[in-house]
């Protein structure tokens, strides 16, 4: 995942917008139920002119989002619970430089606020994008945030070239181009309403067979043909007025007939988030792709480090490694090992289980005893002997929790 770095004048522009509540810009969010079809789910993202749909799991939040659907294979049979990403309930004091951090992070557009376990808000990606409209920032131009050299499809390509192209690259908009020149745009909306899977067919065979000729089709049959374009020299305000105005969550960037650059909601969303910083290098390999369960692991993690720095001065670096295994059905099993350098020695720790957050909190307990341990052991030493070299010690936990 590459997130940009914006340079320390920029960021600063825009501290008052990152400091506000996520109560300031809230909406009305659109809510599925847990029985819900994709189906009917599609229908309400088109009623509403929706991105994101959230559900309700027994507590935890659900986002299902066009693109999400676009990357399940057999959209006309999957489940609500299978598609959706479990991700990170907002309260309405939260800042909105946090939620976008994790909206950037994650590629969404929209989170749940949650208030006494229910779903009462959202903020979205176009509230954000309203609200810098209306600050009315100009120096910041389109160069400056813009996505170069975009991935493009062809207009005579299949629609199933151009859904394996956003499913591989995690994008919901390619600039068609025909004859080497831009001719209009395809996004996932485009394509998930045209492969919308009937309430009503004549079976199974028939549902198959109307999928299979739409992804036989030439994205010209499908793209929009109406383009909206910036220069490069354009301000952040003149290029969200262009989108708020149009409708869309995209402009191109062009020079003349040559297209140099996209910018999407996640694009300006980007000028909000948050940084967050650590006094030392903090490796994280293998975060769930589940935003809940990443920014948990995230979180967790951070926090341990904090509380070893408090005992261990010479702290240099640590390191998490998550693995995952599939048990089938909604189960997984995370092994977490986490590395802790100093500049004498290396602790290691393992913990295995289906709770990502018990997992951690284990293995912060063990850091605990080891380290009251060595502070024991070095009351005890009467004799002054030093240790040399590096040590690992390893402490490997085996617990168990339902799912």
């Amino acid at each position: 995942m590459v997130i940009r770095v914006l340079e320390p004048e920029l960021y600063a522009q825009f501290s008052a917008l990152r400091d506000r509540s996520v109560g300031d810009i809230m909406q009305e969010p659109v809510v599925a139920s847990q029985d819900s079809t994709i189906s009917q789910i599609i229908g309400l993202m088109d009623k509403h002119d929706a991105y994101t749909v959230f559900i309700d799991f027994n507590g935890r939040i659900a986002s299902i989002n066009m693109r999400d659907i676009l990357e399940y294979r057999d959209i006309d049979h999957a489940k609500p619970s299978m598609v959706g990403k479990i991700v990170p309930p907002l309260a309405r004091t939260q800042r909105i430089g946090y939620a976008a951090r994790i909206m950037g992070e994650y590629r969404l557009r929209a989170l749940p606020v949650v208030e006494d376990g229910r779903i009462v808000g959202q903020i979205t990606s176009d509230a954000i994008l309203r609200m810098v409209n209306a600050y009315g920032i100009d120096n910041v131009s389109a160069g400056d945030i813009m996505t170069p050299n975009p991935i493009i499809v062809d207009a005579d390509s299949k629609i199933a070239s151009a859904r394996g192209i956003m499913i591989r690259h995690k994008i919901d908009h390619l600039p068609v181009v025909n004859d080497g020149k831009v001719a209009g745009i395809l996004t996932s909306r485009h394509l998930l309403i045209a492969l919308k899977p009937p309430e009503s067919s004549k079976g199974k065979a028939d549902i198959i067979s109307n999928k299979t000729r739409m992804m036989d089709l030439k994205v010209s049959g499908l793209f929009d043909k109406h383009i909206v374009a910036s220069e490069p020299n354009e301000s952040v305000k003149s290029i969200v007025s262009k989108m708020i105005d149009n409708r869309v969550a995209y402009t191109f960037v062009t020079v003349g007939e040559e297209l140099q650059g996209i910018i999407t909601h996640r694009d300006v969303v980007g000028l909000l988030q948050e940084m967050v910083r650590e006094e030392i290098p903090l490796y994280i390999v293998g975060l769930p792709e589940d935003p809940f369960d990443a920014e948990l692991a995230k979180s967790k993690f951070a926090t341990l480090v904090r509380l070893m720095r408090k005992v261990v001065h010479d702290l240099s670096e640590a390191r998490c490694n998550i693995k995952i295994k599939d048990m089938g059905g909604e189960r997984r099993r995370y092994e977490v090992k986490v590395n802790i350098v100093t500049l004498s020695d290396t602790m290691s720790y393992t913990a295995n289980g289906y709770d990502l957050a018990m997992i951690f909190d284990q293995i912060s307990d063990s850091f605990k005893k080891r380290i009251a341990h060595r502070e024991n052991r070095g009351k005890g030493d009467a004799k002054g002997r030093s240790r040399k070299g590096r040590e690992s010690i390893r402490y490997k936990v085996d617990f168990y929790t339902l799912p």
